[in-house]
């Protein structure tokens, strides 16, 4: 038995494999990680035998107590990012950040009542201008303001999605106290574990789904899905090699490991070509479908970083793209730990406090509301 004196889980669902870390004492290299895959093409949401409850009761069994609650990194193809701008006036009154806070509640109550099926994942300010001036938000101080703009981005992701997660575990009397976006998290996590700056953008290729997102700076930009991942690749390899699911995805296997292949040689450069065309087009379709792209905003210096499972097929030497795609100066692939995104989700857990603002019950007056909402749009 191994005991942890304060305990803190981190789940990481995902889509094929689900992993559980429980640190101790909040500390990143004092943990207990756990991996189980999950059974593709079957309905386990419901299912008493889910991998989960087996991952959940060895590690309850390891330490010796039961688990009354974790922090859920979630991954789910709903999830996106959605921009917002709030303004105030406030005539030189002297504004500190808990007038900021109670402007970005303000703002989550407004997103929450237009996108009633989906729940908010994270809270992101983007810019805070006081007078038409940009501030640095962790150096906010009191001070008169005439006028205050806030710039947010929220992630979110279909509240169907998260409650399907949420009922699983409550079989086993366990609550979720946060739960954060699995691309996000990672990402984050990379770029301070590789010590990332400037421009840069991670695509993450799952099985069935593919997100782009974008950072400038370390600061989230943009963040969308494309439903096209590694299940689609290993579907065109078995339909256009004429062999059986299962064959085809060892034969893809083989390929991000640069095994011997029992293919023949003509079907092994057929292999190379069915895996790249389609790896193409979820980059193409994540980027030009991208406002930032769209606008020409993304022009020059843009590192380009590859993460996921799905990513491990990918041979940058193969891939081509046209001169609309100059702006990328640089693509990898980068070899993660399984416990990449645990470890990031626990940083993030440690200095959500300092990122994320004051939780406040806040609820917005009928009367006018409608006259309010419009002059916030009309500032975005």
């Amino acid at each position: 038995m191994s005991q942890l004196n304060s305990l803190k889980p981190i789940l990481e669902f995902g889509s094929t494999n689900i992993r559980l870390a429980l640190y101790n004492d909040k500390i990143v290299n004092k943990n207990l990680f756990y991996e189980k895959k999950i059974r593709l093409n079957s309905n386990q949401s419901s299912n008493e035998n889910h991998p989960v409850f087996d991952l959940i009761m060895k590690a309850e069994a390891e330490v010796g107590q039961h688990l009354n609650e974790l922090t859920l990194v979630l991954d789910s193809s709903s999830v996106h990012s959605l921009e917002f701008s709030i303004q105030q006036k406030y005539e030189k009154k002297i504004v500190n950040q808990n007038d900021l806070d109670y402007l970005i509640n303000e703002s989550k109550q407004i997103i929450k009542s237009f996108n009633q099926e989906k729940d908010i994942l994270h809270i992101i300010i983007s810019n805070i201008f006081f007078d038409n001036k940009n501030v640095v938000n962790n150096e906010i101080k009191s001070q008169a303001v005439n006028k205050a703009i806030i710039e947010l981005k929220f992630i979110l992701i279909d509240k169907k999605n998260f409650e399907s997660v949420k009922k699983l575990l409550l079989k086993k009397h366990i609550s979720i106290t946060n739960i954060y976006c699995a691309s996000y998290i990672k990402s984050l996590g990379l770029i301070k574990k590789l010590e990332i700056y400037g421009n840069s953008a991670f695509i993450d290729i799952g099985h069935n789904k593919s997100s782009l997102l974008i950072f400038e700076n370390n600061k989230l930009k943009y963040l969308n899905n494309t439903h096209i991942g590694g299940n689609h690749i290993t579907k065109d390899i078995s339909k256009i090699l004429k062999i059986d699911y299962r064959k085809a995805e060892a034969e893809k296997l083989k390929f991000s490991k640069k095994s011997k292949s029992e293919l023949s040689s003509a079907d092994s450069d057929l292999l190379k070509k069915i895996i790249n065309s389609r790896l193409e087009e979820i980059i193409e379709l994540l980027f030009f479908n991208c406002p930032l792209f769209q606008n020409k905003i993304l022009q020059k210096d843009l590192n380009l970083y590859f993460i996921g499972n799905g990513s491990k097929v990918l041979n940058k030497n193969f891939l081509t793209f046209g001169p609309d795609f100059n702006f990328i100066s640089e693509m990898s692939i980068i070899d993660e730990l399984k416990k990449d995104c645990c470890d990031s989700a626990l940083r993030f857990d440690i200095n959500t406090e300092k990122i994320q603002p004051k939780k406040t019950d806040l609820v917005i007056e009928n009367k006018g509301f409608f006259e309010k909402l419009f002059e916030y749009l009309s500032k975005k």
